[in-house]
């Protein structure tokens, strides 16, 4: 168990309790402060479209319907920058650790690794998960270390990997709430 402050778990593009390294690390470690930050904006010409924010509005209804269900609340904020809005987050709650899972576009990798740096820098532990692949990318390399260029040789270095994938994860049976002390900024409409 972590000493102090509650953890963060910030869900993304994986918004479900089973099989989310993210969430049971947040659990394992203590209080669990679940967040949502909707920042479309940031995804340039991947703007999302009605359909895909009506899916996103009901699937993070049916993950704050579970998350309630196991004892905490899913918090949703509408923002312009995701990180300020991390750092609005870990200030409201005193917050000591974020988890998250992983994303692998540019965009993403980007966002990501500057969260991380900022908030390693004021002292918050992040620490982030391989929630979607069987492997992650870069441990998956020719005899050289080099990506793959066709998918039978990349299928068949997965297939001769030395450690199976890890098996997937139970739901928590119960998630401790964190301190929550921020209300819902804006919609997904």
């Amino acid at each position: 168990m972590s000493g102090g402050g509650c953890s963060i778990v910030w869900f993304r593009r994986d918004l479900r309790v089973e099989d989310n390294p993210a969430l049971t690390a947040g659990v394992r470690a203590g209080a669990v402060i679940a967040v949502f930050i909707w920042a479309p904006e940031e995804e340039g010409q991947y703007y999302p479209g009605r359909v895909s924010r009506w899916w996103l509005k009901h699937s993070l209804a049916h993950l704050d319907s579970s998350l309630r269900n196991l004892g905490t609340p899913l918090i949703t904020k509408r923002s312009t920058d995701t990180l300020s809005s991390l750092l609005e987050v870990v200030k409201c709650t005193g917050a000591t650790q974020l988890f998250f899972n992983h994303l692998y576009d540019p965009l993403s990798l980007m966002r990501d690794h500057r969260a991380k740096e900022v908030l390693n820098a004021q002292g918050i532990t992040v620490r982030s998960f391989n929630a979607d692949l069987l492997y992650e990318p870069w441990d998956v390399n020719d005899a050289h270390g080099r990506p793959f260029t066709t998918f039978d040789a990349f299928w068949g270095r997965c297939l001769s990997m030395p450690y199976d994938p890890e098996s997937p994860l139970l739901p928590p049976k119960r998630i401790i709430p964190g301190c929550v002390e921020i209300q819902l900024v804006g919609t997904i409409d």
